[in-house]
């Protein structure tokens, strides 16, 4: 009986122990997780801008084929009385783009004016409330705010297509806990983007760069740090036209984001050190996008999204040290978005599972000239 009694609580001793290495180990993880932090805020980041700048290019290309087939139709059809402030000749479908996280998309109400050198200016705010998951590491809460503005040029010919140019920026506040760790993450972004639409087929591409500055908390005190990152991705879509109203449309998007790795002397004493970080992005995607009625536009959207790191290896104290993985996740969303005169007003509303667990939302604003 005392040998039983001695094994149980030498067990509990030992899992205790355990436990409290493991989060007095926390704070050597808070570079990984700042890095992975930053590469699911830049995929929406890029998603965000895709779909801001694309506006109507693709409902644009639309009119023009349409026009070369209808020439006295067109002239006796006002384009700017039809839905919301998109021109419709024929049957081309009077949609533009919506994000692959179900997020604000336009609807093609952009062109009015897509000569002018400034064509539209765009607000953007997500919320990202969610659970992130590393493998033999407790599950980190997670609530992050993205706000963006941008500003796109007008349209013009490129390839027998249409093109497109653009500016954005913004900032990011957010935060990162669970009972070991409590990181504090704010920073900013700028980028330049560049779309292009040739017929049903659109190509987007943009560059961009920040920083994120990290306070973090654990037992042994709090340790400050930055992560600058620097990153490119593209994006490929193809519209299949069910009829003038209703569209499904797959994709893909691939992305890569390099993070200096942050070397510093934590509250605990120990010297820390991570390599940069190297974070690839690949993620199929598929929408169903639907003109309900007088300038209403719906999406159902879908996507995988896969985050491959590389780099970023650990040492503390000089001594190598294995990094947090993690893995890929799924997310499900739902748009809704209206033209009011020369605003387009959306919201997005969306699900993850998987790596990351939780709920997404936010709002866009968009003033066509």
């Amino acid at each position: 009986m005392k040998q039983t009694t001695l094994l149980t609580v030498s067990l509990f001793t030992l899992l205790g122990i355990s436990g409290a290495h493991a989060a007095t180990d926390a704070h050597i993880h808070a570079n990984t997780i700042s890095a992975h932090n930053i590469a699911t805020i830049q995929y929406s980041i890029t998603q965000t801008a895709f779909t801001s700048f694309a506006g109507s290019m693709r409902g644009n290309m639309g009119a023009q084929k349409s026009r070369s087939k209808s020439i006295n139709a067109q002239r006796d059809e006002d384009p700017k009385t039809t839905y919301g402030r998109a021109p419709m000749y024929g049957t081309a479908p009077i949609y533009g783009e919506f994000n692959d996280d179900g997020s604000a998309g336009r609807s093609g109400g952009d062109i009015y004016n897509a000569d002018a050198a400034l064509n539209s200016v765009w607000l953007n705010w997500q919320h990202l409330g969610d659970t992130a998951k590393f493998d033999d590491f407790s599950r980190l809460d997670t609530n992050t705010d993205i706000f963006m503005m941008g500003v796109a040029g007008g349209l013009s010919e490129f390839a027998g297509g249409l093109s497109k140019w653009g500016l954005y920026a913004g900032f990011t506040d957010g935060d990162q806990q669970n009972n070991s760790i409590a990181i504090e993450s704010q920073g900013g972004y700028f980028g330049i983007y560049n779309g292009n639409a040739f017929g049903d087929l659109g190509l987007f591409a943009t560059i961009n760069g920040g920083v994120l500055n990290n306070s973090v908390d654990t037992a042994h005190g709090t340790d400050e740090f930055s992560n600058f990152w620097t990153g490119a991705a593209i994006s490929a879509t193809y519209d299949f036209a069910l009829d003038g109203t209703f569209t499904i449309q797959p994709g893909i998007h691939l992305g890569y984001t390099w993070i200096r790795g942050e070397n510093y002397t934590s509250a605990s004493g120990d010297i820390l050190k991570n390599d940069a970080f190297g974070m690839f992005e690949v993620a199929p995607t598929l929408r169903a996008i639907k003109h309900i009625a007088n300038g209403w536009f719906g999406a159902l959207n879908a996507k995988y999204v896969m985050i491959f790191d590389n780099g970023g290896d650990l040492t503390a104290n000089n001594t190598a040290i294995a990094t947090l993985e993690t893995s890929h996740y799924r997310e499900y969303g739902i748009s809704l978005e209206k033209y009011v005169n020369n605003f387009n007003i959306s919201a997005n509303f969306g699900r993850r599972d998987g790596a990351r667990d939780g709920w997404i939302g936010g709002m866009n604003i968009k003033y066509a000239f």
